[in-house]
């Protein structure tokens, strides 16, 4: 952590030789993002036209080993981090740059609520800058990806978290995308080794290690002497994904009891505050009523009738408000609980604004970094929807929260003296029993239907090779199971000719699948790419692909089950908000082809300092 008694120095030299060690390389990096314009229809996809190899200028995914991604020198189109304390342009810089998640909000959730908003989310509609037709422009649009992308000013093609997990080519296996074997949880208790099978296998195992390229908080304490950083979500892969190898405090919440937490890669133990909160949360938690908070014309703001089919029930508690947490008898139990409510959202606000005041971020001139992901309205979107009750009743909590958080600021920093961006890491499917009812397609696939695509192609394909190989459906696409390869002898490249062949055989029966892509095709687009395969190069990160990526029909959910998800090319999934507010800000709507990877650029500027080389984001000209 941030604190001489508490940092890890193992990070914290981690984190100085990076920018030591790299040289500094000013260039002038114009990249227009991609953003699909917003159709009349839920599942509508942009035309072919919108999305124009014009639309894209880039640099391909550096070779360089992951888990060094600064390598001294930097390498060609690779961003690298100015050496420490390199001159900042002459204004007056923001003491405190706030980014803000909040995961799988859809930019409907401003129109359709905004008369309903009185705190934060009506503060950065009314003073900041709001571009309303923002997309991620990628295949797998998940938490992961999302995050990184928000935070690095890169698409999954340049930072490589690709998904939330992702099929190492290399080591022949799958991996978390935050997955890091030689970390262990860091508690308030202490180090905590992960079992390594059962409940809380690989729980704590976290780092940065995978990502490739850095971070907001990374570049400012490359160019800002005495910069603090900090992130916090109820997420390991979101507060890592924003955070990075950033200096400082990146805590998530342990799923487990722990209360928030981070690993040995970031820290020796946790800040004497962290504790103190930690001691508390359960007699907090224990008995929490989760009560409706909302207007009385709920429905006339676009709110869908409560009760629906196809949500998933909250356990026991079924799918109507009020629901009431469990006693605190069992800490495990009840941090789950508190994960699928709005109360994890409140935790998370709590844990952020602790460190804001222990940290003293913005309290000098040296600019500092606060970032928090909101995970209530992805966990509870998932089990009833982005248009429920439930979602929308977290929402207007979320939007009260954040306007206490602004006031805090003002106070604090100084009204003028901190900038705030706020997006989502992705959209979401909205339940398909609410689709098709408004005569769009869209159904659930059970899973049988999906074991059998699986189960066919594996063994057509074991018929065609002649030996028994396994195929799993998993991380964005179809993935051969490497130890069947090696005990019939044969080569990836010979199998993948194969197994291209009866995919699309397959994909050609089926219609839950739109299409079938050899990841060698993939690898091979270039910035001449149209349609969709301008996000297929945008998700391609060497080494971390299946070997045939699958793109699902629209409105479609697999597997089936009860709620809803996300994780498609389709623009339902990409579509996001994003928002900037504070110094430098004006108030106003854009519609430019804009993304989240256009963040870190556009705040970078905004704070005077050096131009960062290889993003694949650019400045939208705020100021």
């Amino acid at each position: 952590m941030r604190r001489r008694s508490t940092i890890s120095r193992a990070a914290l030299l981690r984190s100085r030789a990076s920018s030591l060690t790299i040289f500094l390389h000013v260039i002038s990096l114009s990249s227009l993002s991609l953003a699909a314009a917003a159709s009349a229809g839920l599942l509508a996809l942009p035309s072919p036209s919108d999305i124009s190899a014009a639309s894209f200028t880039g640099v391909q995914p550096s070779p360089s080993t992951p888990s060094s991604p600064l390598s001294p020198g930097g390498s060609a189109g690779q961003p690298t981090l100015p050496a420490p304390g390199a001159p900042l342009a002459r204004v007056e810089r923001p003491r405190l740059v706030v980014l803000l998640s909040v995961d799988q909000m859809i930019p409907e959730q401003f129109s359709r609520l905004r008369p309903a908003f009185t705190g934060g989310f009506a503060r950065l509609l009314q003073e900041g800058t709001v571009f309303d037709a923002a997309t991620l422009d990628y295949v797998r649009t998940e938490t992961g990806a999302g995050h990184t992308t928000f935070s690095t000013g890169c698409l999954p093609r340049s930072h490589g978290i690709v998904g939330n997990g992702f099929f190492d080519q290399e080591a022949g296996r799958f991996r978390y995308c935050v997955e890091d074997l030689e970390a262990a949880s860091m508690t308030s208790a202490g180090r905590i080794e992960a079992p390594a099978t059962g409940p809380g296998a690989g729980q704590g195992q976290r780092s940065p290690r995978n990502l490739a390229r850095p971070t907001l908080g990374e570049y400012l304490q490359a160019q800002v002497p005495g910069a603090k950083v900090a992130s916090v979500s109820a997420k390991d892969r979101a507060a890592i994904g924003m955070g990075g190898r950033s200096d400082g405090a990146v805590l998530w919440w342990d799923k487990l009891g722990a209360g928030f937490v981070t690993s040995t890669w970031y820290a020796d133990q946790l800040p004497d505050w962290v504790n103190e909160w930690n001691a508390t949360w359960l007699e907090r938690a224990g008995g929490w009523e989760w009560t409706p908070e909302l207007p009385a014309d709920v429905e006339q703001l676009g709110t869908a009738p409560d009760e629906r089919p196809g949500e998933r029930p909250f356990g026991a508690r079924g799918i109507q408000l009020p629901y009431t947490l469990g006693d605190a008898t069992s800490a495990a139990r009840l941090a789950g609980e508190v994960y699928q409510t709005p109360l994890v959202d409140q935790f998370t606000a709590q844990m952020g604004r602790m460190a804001l005041r222990e940290m003293e971020l913005g309290m000098d001139d040296a600019t500092d970094l606060l970032a928090m992901s909101f995970s209530g309205c992805d966990v509870v979107g998932h089990a009833f929807g982005p248009y429920s009750h439930e979602v929308t009743d977290l929402l207007l909590r979320l939007d009260r929260e954040l306007g206490s958080f602004f006031d805090e600021l003002d106070e604090r920093v100084g009204k003028g003296r901190w900038v705030a961006a706020l997006s989502a890491d992705h959209g979401v499917l909205p339940l398909p029993e609410y689709v098709a009812d408004r005569g769009e397609p869209s159904r659930r696939v059970p899973l049988a239907e999906a074991g059998s695509f699986t189960a066919k192609v594996s063994l057509e394909l074991s018929e065609v090779l002649g030996h028994r190989v396994r195929i799993y459906r998993r991380d964005g696409g179809l993935v051969m199971d490497r130890r069947d390869l090696g005990a019939a002898g044969l080569a990836v490249d010979d199998a993948c000719d194969r197994l291209i062949e009866v995919a699309r055989a397959a994909v050609a029966s089926t219609d839950w699948v739109q299409s079938a892509h050899d990841y060698r095709a993939v690898a091979a687009l270039t910035e001449e790419a149209t349609g969709e395969e301008i996000l297929l190069r945008n998700t391609y990160f060497p080494g971390r692909t299946p070997d045939v990526v699958l793109l699902k029909a629209p409105g479609v959910l697999v597997p089936s089950g009860l709620g809803t998800s996300h994780g498609s090319h389709h623009i339902y999934d990409r579509r996001v908000p994003l928002v900037f507010m504070g110094a430098g800000v004006s108030p106003g709507t854009r519609s430019d082809r804009v993304g989240s990877e256009d963040v870190v650029p556009t705040l970078l500027t905004l704070l005077g300092c050096t131009p960062v080389e290889g993003l694949d984001g650019t400045d939208l000209g705020l100021r």
